[in-house]
């Protein structure tokens, strides 16, 4: 394989690694799906397949596979948006007392959200992901992940007014 290609990939690791730790709660589980995801992708590409996006179909799988991680173990998912804000963002969440405390209720609420919801606002907001993109990942509708993410926006807003 060529060295674009190789580097194309490895550019989405971080970017999976967040949306599968924020599934699945667990670092060394999250770097194994990530892993069994590139090696799908590669095993997919050389057999052939022809994949338009490969960030999409990528981040497709892997949070496919987080999924039936979580639902074969049912993992509990104490500190996982913490853990990936802060591991992956490069922000450091911690240095003022407000900002940590805002950010933990934050994640209470994020952690309360139905799984399609909790991935979407992940994708969109903690992630940047487009809606387009979004709705690749998914396999949503482009309506139904806007929806979505209004609901998780509005419940995580109410909640934060409600807790000032």
């Amino acid at each position: 394989m060529n060295t674009e290609f190789i580097t194309e990939i490895e550019g989405y690791r971080g970017r999976m690694r967040v949306l599968v730790r924020s599934i699945v709660g667990d670092d060394a589980l999250a770097q194994d799906i990530v892993q069994d995801s590139v090696l799908a992708y590669l095993q997919a590409v050389s057999g052939g397949a022809e994949i338009v996006s490969p960030g999409a179909w990528l981040m497709r799988v892997a949070r496919n596979r987080a999924l039936d991680s979580v639902r074969s173990v049912g993992f509990s998912r104490a500190s996982v948006l913490e853990s990936a804000w802060r591991h992956d963002s490069g922000v450091d969440v911690e240095k003022d007392l407000n900002m940590r405390e805002r950010v933990g209720q934050v994640y209470s609420v994020v952690r309360q959200l139905p799984e399609q919801q909790r991935s979407v606002f992940i994708l969109r907001d903690v992630l940047g992901y487009e809606m387009e993109e979004i709705s690749d990942i998914t396999g949503c509708g482009t309506d139904n992940v806007r929806q979505m993410l209004s609901r998780a926006r509005k419940r995580i807003r109410e909640y934060l007014m409600k807790n000032e």
